[in-house]
Protein backbone atom coordinates (compact mmCIF):
# COMPACT_ATOMS: atom_id res chain seq x y z
CA UNK A 1 0.00 0.00 0.00
CA UNK A 2 1.13 3.60 -0.75
CA UNK A 3 0.14 6.88 0.53
CA UNK A 4 -0.04 8.23 4.18
CA UNK A 5 -2.13 7.05 7.12
CA UNK A 6 -3.79 9.43 9.01
CA UNK A 7 -5.16 9.11 12.11
CA UNK A 8 -7.66 12.57 12.36
CA UNK A 9 -9.18 12.42 16.00
CA UNK A 10 -11.64 11.27 18.31
CA UNK A 11 -14.80 9.93 16.46
CA UNK A 12 -17.00 12.36 18.32
CA UNK A 13 -16.32 15.69 19.89
CA UNK A 14 -18.32 18.28 21.71
CA UNK A 15 -16.79 21.22 22.74
CA UNK A 16 -18.09 24.81 24.48
CA UNK A 17 -20.35 24.86 27.77
CA UNK A 18 -21.97 21.92 28.83
CA UNK A 19 -19.76 19.44 26.84
CA UNK A 20 -19.39 17.20 29.83
CA UNK A 21 -23.14 16.74 29.58
CA UNK A 22 -23.43 14.66 26.90
CA UNK A 23 -21.68 11.64 28.26
CA UNK A 24 -24.37 9.70 29.97
CA UNK A 25 -25.82 9.59 26.22
CA UNK A 26 -22.77 8.60 24.52
CA UNK A 27 -22.17 5.53 26.94
CA UNK A 28 -26.35 4.77 27.14
CA UNK A 29 -25.95 4.81 23.01
CA UNK A 30 -22.88 3.02 22.95
CA UNK A 31 -24.38 0.21 25.41
CA UNK A 32 -21.94 0.77 27.91
CA UNK A 33 -22.66 -0.53 31.86
CA UNK A 34 -19.65 -0.70 33.45
CA UNK A 35 -16.64 2.09 33.16
CA UNK A 36 -12.97 1.98 34.26
CA UNK A 37 -12.39 5.83 35.45
CA UNK A 38 -8.91 7.08 35.69
CA UNK A 39 -8.64 10.46 37.03
CA UNK A 40 -6.17 12.36 39.64
CA UNK A 41 -7.75 13.62 42.88
CA UNK A 42 -6.71 17.89 41.42
CA UNK A 43 -9.14 16.68 38.73
CA UNK A 44 -11.69 15.11 40.71
CA UNK A 45 -12.29 18.08 42.46
CA UNK A 46 -12.14 20.05 39.34
CA UNK A 47 -14.80 18.21 37.33
CA UNK A 48 -17.06 17.30 39.98
CA UNK A 49 -19.30 20.08 40.30
CA UNK A 50 -20.50 19.97 36.81
CA UNK A 51 -20.33 16.13 36.57
CA UNK A 52 -23.61 14.97 35.03
CA UNK A 53 -25.33 11.59 36.53
CA UNK A 54 -23.70 8.76 35.99
CA UNK A 55 -26.05 6.08 37.70
CA UNK A 56 -27.17 4.42 35.04
CA UNK A 57 -23.11 2.78 34.63
CA UNK A 58 -21.34 1.05 36.79
CA UNK A 59 -17.84 2.99 37.97
CA UNK A 60 -14.83 1.31 38.59
CA UNK A 61 -13.26 4.36 40.31
CA UNK A 62 -9.59 4.02 39.48
CA UNK A 63 -7.92 6.58 40.63
CA UNK A 64 -4.34 7.34 38.95
CA UNK A 65 -0.75 7.83 40.33
CA UNK A 66 1.26 10.27 39.07
CA UNK A 67 2.64 9.46 35.41
CA UNK A 68 1.61 7.76 32.23
CA UNK A 69 4.55 4.64 33.19
CA UNK A 70 4.28 1.21 32.36
CA UNK A 71 3.64 0.34 36.04
CA UNK A 72 0.50 2.35 36.29
CA UNK A 73 -0.86 0.83 32.88
CA UNK A 74 -0.34 -2.54 33.71
CA UNK A 75 -2.14 -1.93 37.03
CA UNK A 76 -5.00 -0.30 35.19
CA UNK A 77 -5.66 -2.98 32.35
CA UNK A 78 -5.50 -5.65 35.59
CA UNK A 79 -8.32 -3.63 36.89
CA UNK A 80 -10.17 -3.19 33.82
CA UNK A 81 -10.55 -7.15 33.22
CA UNK A 82 -10.71 -8.86 36.67
CA UNK A 83 -13.39 -5.77 36.96
CA UNK A 84 -15.18 -6.30 33.62
CA UNK A 85 -15.00 -3.32 32.35
CA UNK A 86 -16.05 -2.23 28.70
CA UNK A 87 -15.02 1.31 28.42
CA UNK A 88 -12.33 3.91 29.43
CA UNK A 89 -12.94 7.44 31.05
CA UNK A 90 -10.26 9.25 30.98
CA UNK A 91 -11.04 12.90 33.41
CA UNK A 92 -7.98 14.57 34.07
CA UNK A 93 -4.57 16.23 32.18
CA UNK A 94 -2.27 14.74 29.72
CA UNK A 95 -0.91 12.13 31.40
CA UNK A 96 -4.27 10.81 32.86
CA UNK A 97 -5.31 11.41 29.24
CA UNK A 98 -2.43 9.32 28.09
CA UNK A 99 -2.92 6.87 30.59
CA UNK A 100 -6.10 6.49 30.10
CA UNK A 101 -5.77 6.15 25.97
CA UNK A 102 -3.25 3.22 26.34
CA UNK A 103 -5.23 1.15 28.63
CA UNK A 104 -8.43 1.30 26.80
CA UNK A 105 -6.58 0.81 23.22
CA UNK A 106 -4.67 -1.69 24.21
CA UNK A 107 -7.37 -3.56 25.81
CA UNK A 108 -9.62 -2.86 22.40
CA UNK A 109 -12.34 -0.77 25.06
CA UNK A 110 -14.15 2.57 23.71
CA UNK A 111 -12.15 5.82 25.26
CA UNK A 112 -14.12 8.75 26.28
CA UNK A 113 -11.58 11.63 27.29
CA UNK A 114 -12.26 15.24 29.72
CA UNK A 115 -9.92 17.23 29.92
CA UNK A 116 -9.50 19.59 33.13
CA UNK A 117 -6.71 21.21 31.62
CA UNK A 118 -5.07 22.57 28.55
CA UNK A 119 -1.80 21.99 28.67
CA UNK A 120 -1.14 19.96 26.00
CA UNK A 121 -3.48 18.12 22.95
CA UNK A 122 -3.77 14.69 24.98
CA UNK A 123 -7.18 15.16 24.27
CA UNK A 124 -7.12 14.90 20.78
CA UNK A 125 -3.98 12.95 19.51
CA UNK A 126 -3.68 9.54 18.80
CA UNK A 127 -0.78 9.14 20.95
CA UNK A 128 0.43 8.20 24.51
CA UNK A 129 3.64 9.84 25.84
CA UNK A 130 5.35 7.30 28.48
CA UNK A 131 7.48 8.33 31.54
CA UNK A 132 9.43 6.57 34.60
CA UNK A 133 8.39 6.86 37.92
CA UNK A 134 11.06 9.14 38.32
CA UNK A 135 9.19 11.60 35.90
CA UNK A 136 12.16 10.44 32.68
CA UNK A 137 10.62 9.96 29.26
CA UNK A 138 10.55 6.51 28.12
CA UNK A 139 9.28 7.20 24.32
CA UNK A 140 5.41 7.29 23.26
CA UNK A 141 3.06 5.21 21.16
CA UNK A 142 0.40 5.85 18.38
CA UNK A 143 -2.89 3.87 18.36
CA UNK A 144 -4.55 3.03 15.55
CA UNK A 145 -8.05 3.28 17.05
CA UNK A 146 -9.54 6.62 17.38
CA UNK A 147 -10.86 8.15 21.09
CA UNK A 148 -14.33 7.58 20.91
CA UNK A 149 -15.25 11.03 22.24
CA UNK A 150 -13.42 13.97 23.34
CA UNK A 151 -15.88 16.40 25.55
CA UNK A 152 -14.32 19.47 25.94
CA UNK A 153 -15.76 21.44 28.36
CA UNK A 154 -14.66 25.27 29.34
CA UNK A 155 -16.10 25.18 32.63
CA UNK A 156 -13.97 22.63 33.95
CA UNK A 157 -10.34 23.75 32.52
CA UNK A 158 -11.07 27.31 33.07
CA UNK A 159 -10.29 27.65 36.93
CA UNK A 160 -7.23 24.98 36.22
CA UNK A 161 -3.69 26.73 37.00
CA UNK A 162 -2.70 29.47 34.65
CA UNK A 163 0.54 28.14 35.01
CA UNK A 164 -0.90 25.33 33.06
CA UNK A 165 -2.72 27.10 30.45
CA UNK A 166 0.57 28.61 30.15
CA UNK A 167 2.66 25.26 29.30
CA UNK A 168 -0.37 24.63 26.25
CA UNK A 169 0.30 27.89 25.00
CA UNK A 170 3.81 26.60 24.71
CA UNK A 171 3.28 23.44 23.45
CA UNK A 172 1.05 24.92 20.55
CA UNK A 173 3.28 27.61 19.38
CA UNK A 174 5.76 24.40 19.09
CA UNK A 175 3.35 22.71 16.59
CA UNK A 176 4.20 25.74 14.41
CA UNK A 177 7.56 26.05 14.99
CA UNK A 178 8.60 22.40 14.75
CA UNK A 179 6.71 21.80 11.29
CA UNK A 180 6.76 24.95 9.72
CA UNK A 181 10.02 23.82 7.55
CA UNK A 182 8.32 20.44 6.49
CA UNK A 183 5.01 21.90 5.79
CA UNK A 184 6.84 24.40 3.25
CA UNK A 185 8.42 20.90 1.49
CA UNK A 186 5.33 19.03 1.45
CA UNK A 187 3.13 18.40 -1.12
CA UNK A 188 0.69 20.87 -1.96
CA UNK A 189 -1.19 18.56 -3.85
CA UNK A 190 -1.64 16.36 -0.62
CA UNK A 191 -5.11 17.73 0.38
CA UNK A 192 -4.92 16.23 3.97
CA UNK A 193 -1.18 18.20 4.34
CA UNK A 194 -1.95 20.56 3.53
CA UNK A 195 -4.72 21.16 6.29
CA UNK A 196 -2.68 19.97 8.72
CA UNK A 197 0.24 22.81 7.49
CA UNK A 198 -3.06 25.29 7.99
CA UNK A 199 -3.43 24.14 11.63
CA UNK A 200 0.28 24.46 12.32
CA UNK A 201 -0.05 28.21 10.65
CA UNK A 202 -3.41 28.51 12.70
CA UNK A 203 -1.41 27.72 16.06
CA UNK A 204 1.38 30.17 15.79
CA UNK A 205 -1.05 32.91 14.82
CA UNK A 206 -3.46 32.47 17.46
CA UNK A 207 -0.24 32.59 20.05
CA UNK A 208 1.17 35.72 18.48
CA UNK A 209 -2.33 37.70 18.26
CA UNK A 210 -3.77 35.97 21.45
CA UNK A 211 -1.50 34.41 23.68
CA UNK A 212 -0.64 37.28 26.20
CA UNK A 213 -4.31 38.80 26.50
CA UNK A 214 -5.38 35.15 27.24
CA UNK A 215 -3.38 34.31 30.04
CA UNK A 216 -4.09 38.09 31.76
CA UNK A 217 -8.32 37.48 31.44
CA UNK A 218 -7.25 33.90 32.71
CA UNK A 219 -5.42 35.23 35.62
CA UNK A 220 -8.44 38.29 35.95
CA UNK A 221 -11.15 35.38 35.96
CA UNK A 222 -12.20 36.73 32.78
CA UNK A 223 -13.32 33.62 30.04
CA UNK A 224 -12.55 35.61 27.06
CA UNK A 225 -13.27 34.74 23.33
CA UNK A 226 -9.58 34.85 23.56
CA UNK A 227 -8.82 32.81 26.22
CA UNK A 228 -11.44 30.44 24.56
CA UNK A 229 -9.54 30.41 21.48
CA UNK A 230 -6.50 29.25 23.05
CA UNK A 231 -8.02 26.49 24.57
CA UNK A 232 -9.50 25.30 21.99
CA UNK A 233 -6.36 25.81 19.87
CA UNK A 234 -4.42 23.75 22.83
CA UNK A 235 -6.32 21.14 22.46
CA UNK A 236 -7.99 20.65 18.84
CA UNK A 237 -6.02 23.22 16.68
CA UNK A 238 -2.78 21.89 17.75
CA UNK A 239 -3.83 17.68 17.57
CA UNK A 240 -5.41 18.52 14.52
CA UNK A 241 -1.45 19.34 13.02
CA UNK A 242 -0.04 16.18 13.82
CA UNK A 243 -3.42 14.13 12.90
CA UNK A 244 -3.91 15.72 9.15
CA UNK A 245 -0.33 16.44 8.06
CA UNK A 246 1.59 12.94 9.67
CA UNK A 247 4.82 13.19 9.49
CA UNK A 248 5.32 16.72 8.04
CA UNK A 249 3.26 17.07 11.86
CA UNK A 250 5.75 15.91 13.52
CA UNK A 251 7.59 17.22 16.51
CA UNK A 252 11.44 18.12 15.16
CA UNK A 253 13.73 19.55 17.54
CA UNK A 254 12.38 21.57 19.92
CA UNK A 255 10.13 18.11 21.67
CA UNK A 256 13.20 16.26 22.04
CA UNK A 257 15.15 19.30 23.21
CA UNK A 258 12.35 19.55 26.00
CA UNK A 259 12.48 15.42 26.51
CA UNK A 260 16.16 15.90 26.96
CA UNK A 261 15.64 18.42 29.81
CA UNK A 262 13.84 15.88 31.31
CA UNK A 263 17.13 14.03 32.59
CA UNK A 264 18.10 16.39 35.03
CA UNK A 265 16.94 16.80 38.34
CA UNK A 266 16.45 20.68 38.39
CA UNK A 267 13.97 20.20 35.87
CA UNK A 268 11.74 16.89 36.64
CA UNK A 269 8.96 18.97 38.09
CA UNK A 270 8.99 21.68 35.57
CA UNK A 271 5.74 21.41 33.08
CA UNK A 272 5.92 19.77 29.81
CA UNK A 273 5.48 23.02 27.71
CA UNK A 274 7.82 24.95 29.64
CA UNK A 275 10.43 22.64 28.90
CA UNK A 276 9.28 23.05 25.29
CA UNK A 277 9.44 26.40 24.83
CA UNK A 278 13.19 26.47 25.83
CA UNK A 279 13.24 24.07 22.78
CA UNK A 280 11.33 26.25 20.31
CA UNK A 281 14.22 28.71 20.87
CA UNK A 282 17.02 26.24 20.49
CA UNK A 283 15.27 25.22 17.25
CA UNK A 284 14.49 28.73 15.67
CA UNK A 285 18.31 29.49 16.70
CA UNK A 286 19.65 26.33 14.78
CA UNK A 287 17.63 27.72 11.97
CA UNK A 288 19.02 30.94 12.22
CA UNK A 289 15.83 33.04 12.62
CA UNK A 290 17.14 35.09 15.29
CA UNK A 291 14.93 37.83 14.79
CA UNK A 292 12.04 35.70 15.35
CA UNK A 293 13.75 34.86 18.79
CA UNK A 294 13.60 38.62 19.52
CA UNK A 295 9.87 39.10 19.07
CA UNK A 296 9.39 35.79 20.96
CA UNK A 297 11.45 37.07 23.85
CA UNK A 298 8.64 39.67 24.56
CA UNK A 299 6.45 36.38 24.37
CA UNK A 300 8.16 34.78 26.50
CA UNK A 301 8.94 37.20 29.49
CA UNK A 302 4.73 37.90 29.57
CA UNK A 303 4.39 34.40 30.36
CA UNK A 304 7.41 33.46 32.10
CA UNK A 305 8.65 31.05 29.87
CA UNK A 306 12.23 29.93 30.36
CA UNK A 307 14.49 32.25 27.85
CA UNK A 308 17.73 30.73 28.74
CA UNK A 309 19.16 27.26 30.77
CA UNK A 310 19.60 29.35 33.79
CA UNK A 311 15.95 29.97 33.91
CA UNK A 312 15.05 26.45 34.25
CA UNK A 313 17.65 25.84 36.88
CA UNK A 314 20.65 24.73 34.79
CA UNK A 315 24.21 26.26 33.88
CA UNK A 316 25.28 26.87 30.27
CA UNK A 317 28.88 26.92 31.27
CA UNK A 318 28.78 23.45 32.21
CA UNK A 319 29.83 21.48 29.34
CA UNK A 320 28.30 18.13 30.48
CA UNK A 321 24.52 19.67 30.75
CA UNK A 322 25.64 20.80 27.53
CA UNK A 323 26.63 17.62 26.14
CA UNK A 324 23.58 15.78 27.90
CA UNK A 325 20.78 17.86 26.54
CA UNK A 326 22.38 17.49 22.58
CA UNK A 327 22.97 13.82 22.93
CA UNK A 328 19.30 13.00 24.24
CA UNK A 329 17.79 15.20 21.52
CA UNK A 330 20.16 13.51 18.62
CA UNK A 331 19.78 10.24 19.95
CA UNK A 332 19.02 7.28 16.84
CA UNK A 333 15.25 7.82 17.46
CA UNK A 334 14.52 11.39 17.38
CA UNK A 335 12.31 13.46 15.61
CA UNK A 336 15.10 15.63 15.35
CA UNK A 337 16.60 13.92 12.18
CA UNK A 338 13.46 15.13 10.43
CA UNK A 339 15.05 18.88 10.23
CA UNK A 340 17.07 19.37 7.13
CA UNK A 341 19.56 19.05 7.29
CA UNK A 342 19.43 16.90 10.91
CA UNK A 343 21.55 18.50 13.97
CA UNK A 344 24.52 16.29 15.15
CA UNK A 345 25.29 16.43 18.76
CA UNK A 346 27.89 19.23 18.61
CA UNK A 347 25.70 21.05 16.03
CA UNK A 348 22.92 21.60 19.25
CA UNK A 349 26.13 22.07 21.87
CA UNK A 350 27.24 24.94 19.38
CA UNK A 351 23.43 26.55 18.56
CA UNK A 352 23.24 26.85 22.71
CA UNK A 353 26.02 28.07 23.00
CA UNK A 354 25.34 31.00 20.39
CA UNK A 355 21.34 30.93 21.63
CA UNK A 356 22.60 31.60 25.09
CA UNK A 357 25.27 34.18 24.28
CA UNK A 358 22.97 36.52 22.74
CA UNK A 359 19.97 36.00 25.40
CA UNK A 360 22.63 37.41 27.65
CA UNK A 361 23.82 40.39 25.95
CA UNK A 362 19.94 41.48 24.96
CA UNK A 363 19.62 40.95 28.91
CA UNK A 364 22.77 43.45 29.36
CA UNK A 365 21.35 45.84 26.67
CA UNK A 366 17.47 45.73 28.52
CA UNK A 367 19.34 46.58 32.08
CA UNK A 368 21.22 49.00 30.98
CA UNK A 369 18.42 50.68 29.25
CA UNK A 370 16.37 50.34 32.55
CA UNK A 371 19.55 51.96 34.16
CA UNK A 372 19.18 55.27 31.77
CA UNK A 373 15.50 55.20 32.39
CA UNK A 374 15.33 55.55 36.06
CA UNK A 375 14.70 58.47 37.54
CA UNK A 376 17.67 60.04 39.28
Amino acid sequence: MTGKRVRPGPAIVHSGVGAIDELPGLLHRDGVTRVLWVHGARALRAATPFLPDLSAVEIIDAGFTSECSPAEITRLQGLATSRGADAVLGIGGGKVLDTAKAVGHSLSLPVYLTPTLVSTCSGWSAVSVYYDEEHRHLGHEVWDTPTRALLLDPRIVFDSPVALFVSGIADTLAKHVETRAAFDRADIADTLTSFGGLAAARCGELVSSHGIAAVDDMRRGVRSDAWTMLAEACVITAGLVGALGAEAGSATAAHPIGDALSAFAQTRDLLHGVKVAYGILVQLAYERRWEEIDRMNELYAALGLPRSLADLGLSAQDPATLDTIAEIATGEHSSARLLDPPPSAADLITTMHALEDRQRRLDRVVLAHHSLAAPR
